[in-house]
């Protein structure tokens, strides 16, 4: 045990936060300046303590390390607030502005007063602080509505911290439901689920067990059963067999036996939180309720329009296209042409192909032919990124799926079958990346007579979010399709191209290996170099991107290059990759930690969520333009967005990015990194995606057995979806 003056009694410390170094409320994590009650500095404290203000009163529990980096310091495991034990604490907790009203010389002359019951008296007998010199009426009702707040939060972060909670999950409790928290909390824990950003099934069941609900109560396993089918939603799938689901929820349980949950199932369907649907199979199918009614409802909603074609003059189309052909100097082959006739003499089309097929150009002549024909377009993307992209080859506005149809985080989505689009013709490019959600509420938002045109590359990874959209609406064999296939001699020259259908064919990509130590590599837009092992690998992309891509190619590593890999995890995962580019890159003075990078001015960053008040998307990439006390300016392509301390955990370093995150963007260089740490992840469709996200030149740096292990998996985990088997029901009725 160490002595009395240091502040910490086996394991835990009590007193005053002095100073915060750094704090991620986001996160959690922190960085204070940590004194005794006798103002005696203890040291630095680490870990998941905020939000902390200067000033407050701790209670850390935690134990002493001496790291190599930054030498000793106190690890913290959890935090308490408490109340100071002497009455020089509680004068200096006073002192700190904790309470409004209470400076430093009235927080002396309170404690002179009262002394070790100053506290007690400002939370039962308020009144007597008239008693000191200073404390009006006016000035006494400022202090006891200061105090009454400060001590409700203090007694709920007390409640919710003591029942397992950290600092910041606890804060954000607090903020959401403010006085009410604690009983909402011991009524129904599983709610916070749902209401309270960061805060899963395991928290909340462990909250729930610490209050004092039995492991066999009705709402705690039927919430594990709901908890079963939202995992399965995050894997992309709709629904799970009932089999599937009991086994998962009796896990996630941890029940022995999970016979009682087909009971639990049961009782859900008829309380209307889930769907049972007899299959086929042995066993039912179980659906969250919202998961089925859009996929239902997108499901009648193409049938509908695809049985009510427009009526259209086949002759004008034609016109109309042969004028394009000539104004955009472009030559459709016979696929693309009938391609484009179907977009506009059909309700729906779907148009897929690899790289090089031409889809750009097809949505080119479809816009052109619209206009030809007077109809309103409305080019859509599910990324920022991919709607510039749109933008910049048709020379017409494109927006963001999520902009067209007026999304708010606080009200969902404007726009609706009370107030639909006002386009003839809505024409969506990497529908690959549209999930059923997202399909749902485009599909809702259609006026009555409105043309849909869905461009995608069915092999590309499907959403991050459930559904399969795309390749649904292949395989139903009902939906008016197009495969374009031919690839035209422009993409014929690029060895991106060959070697992405080639991967796509299950055979290995061709070129002239890249030696380690090779400077003069051959004339190509695809290099692959084999490394020996992960810090071989991580090494190599340091030098690709910092040294043989800018040379050779003349691109600006901060800017044009990106580096793609298949998880966050391990040497040659994306996390340990930001890190080592941003000081290969961008080196500067940093009291970073892995737990909580830090950004410096020039970093390259990517916003996590779309952000619709500040107009940045899930994606966009942006370097760090200026940085302040708790504020972050970011410079988005000439555009500058200011973040708050709170709001800067929507960022993170975008040196490198996982393919996940790549979706619908481009860039001038990719360089790629495909390792044996990365097995769970090695998929065709990966690295397909990852390898067509290259504009001029792409570097694989694969190591070959994980190489031959990507290319030949070509069975991605299976989605459980319905679209195309109601797409078939409904058009047959």
């Amino acid at each position: 045990m160490a002595d009395t003056d240091s502040g910490l009694f086996d394991g835990t410390l009590r007193g005053t936060v002095a100073r915060i170094v750094f704090e991620n409320r986001e996160s959690g994590w922190a960085v204070i300046h940590f004194e005794t009650e006798g103002g005696t500095a203890v040291g630095t404290v680490v870990g998941p303590l905020a939000p902390v203000f200067v000033g407050e009163f701790l209670e850390i529990e935690g134990e002493w390390q001496n790291d190599s980096r930054w030498g000793r310091q106190f690890r913290a495991r959890a935090s308490v607030p408490a109340d100071p034990a002497s009455e020089e604490g509680t004068q200096r907790y006073l002192a700190s502005g904790v309470v409004p009203g209470i400076g430093p010389e009235l927080a002396r002359r309170l404690v002179a007063r009262f002394g070790a019951e100053t506290l007690t008296v400002l939370d039962e007998e308020p009144q007597r602080l008239l008693q000191v010199r200073g404390i009006g009426a006016k000035r006494l009702e400022l202090i006891r509505e200061g105090w009454q707040a400060k001590s409700a939060e203090r007694q709920g972060r007390i409640f919710l911290q003591g029942h397992g909670l950290g600092a910041a999950l606890a804060q954000r409790v607090l903020r959401a439901w403010g006085d009410e928290a604690v009983a909402r909390v011991r009524r129904d824990p599983y709610g916070l689920i749902d209401e309270i950003p960061g805060i899963g099934f395991r928290t909340a069941d462990d909250l729930a067990l610490r209050v004092g609900l039995a492991e066999d109560a009705g709402e705690r396993l039927g919430a594990g059963v709901i908890h079963a089918l939202r995992t399965a939603a995050g894997s992309g799938h709709c629904y799970l067999p009932q089999d599937e689901l009991i086994n998962s929820a009796a896990k996630l349980l941890k029940l022995e036996d999970g016979d009682s949950l087909d009971d639990v199932v049961s009782s859900l369907a008829v309380r209307g939180y889930v769907v049972v649907e007899p299959s086929g199979d042995s066993t039912s199918r179980v659906w969250d309720r919202r998961m089925h009614a859009a996929e239902c409802r997108v499901a009648a909603r193409l049938a509908e329009m695809i049985a009510d074609t427009p009526e259209h003059d086949g002759d004008r189309v034609q016109q109309a296209l042969e004028i394009v052909e000539q104004r955009l100097h472009i030559q459709l082959d016979e696929h693309q042409r009938r391609a484009v006739e179907n977009a506009l003499l059909h309700s729906v089309l779907v148009v897929t192909g690899g790289p090089g097929t031409g889809k750009t150009t097809l949505i080119r002549a479809v816009v052109g032919c619209a206009d030809r024909l007077d109809l309103s377009v409305a080019l859509a993307a599910p990324t920022g990124r991919a709607a510039k992209r749109m933008e910049q080859a048709t020379d017409q506005e494109a927006r963001t799926l999520h902009r067209w149809l007026e999304y708010r985080f606080d009200t969902g989505f404007g726009r609706d079958e009370d107030n639909p689009l006002d386009a003839d013709l809505i024409i969506v490019d990497e529908v690959s990346m549209v999930d059923l959600s997202l399909m749902d509420a485009l599909v809702g938002a259609l006026k009555p007579g409105a043309r849909l045109l869905l461009v995608g590359d069915a092999d590309q990874l499907p959403p991050v979010g459930p559904g399969a959209v795309l390749r649904d609406l292949l395989d139903a064999e009902v939906v008016p399709s197009a495969r374009l296939q031919v690839i035209f001699r422009q993409a014929q020259a690029s060895d991106i191209v060959s070697n992405a259908h080639r991967i796509n064919a299950g055979e290995l990509p061709e070129s002239g290996l890249v030696d380690r130590d090779q400077a003069d590599a051959p004339a190509t837009d695809f290099y692959l170099i084999h490394p020996d092992d992960s810090e071989h690998a991580a090494d190599l992309v340091k030098r690709v991107v910092t040294r043989r891509l800018p040379e050779r190619f003349g691109l600006e590593a901060r800017r044009d290059i990106q580096v793609l890999a298949p998880m966050h995890r391990g040497t040659a995962g994306v996390s340990s990759l930001n890190a080592m580019l941003q000081d290969a890159l961008n080196p500067g003075m940093s009291t970073a930690r892995p737990e909580s990078p830090v950004l410096r001015v020039g970093d390259r960053v990517m916003q996590l969520r779309n952000d619709y008040d500040r107009e940045v998307f899930n994606g966009d990439i942006g370097h760090v333009f200026a940085l302040e006390e708790g504020s972050v300016s970011v410079d988005f392509d000439g555009r500058l967005v200011g973040y708050g301390r709170e709001e800067a955990g929507e960022l993170t370093l975008a040196y490198a990015s996982t393919v996940h995150k790549s979706q619908g963007s481009e860039y001038p260089g990719v360089v790629v990194v495909l390792m044996p740490e990365h097995h769970v992840m090695l998929q065709r469709n990966l690295l397909y995606t990852a390898l067509t996200r290259a504009a001029q030149v792409a570097v694989l740096v694969a190591e070959p057995r994980a190489l031959r292990r990507a290319v030949r998996n070509a069975s991605p985990a299976a989605r459980n979806t319905a679209l195309h088997e109601r797409l078939q029901e409904e058009l047959r009725q």
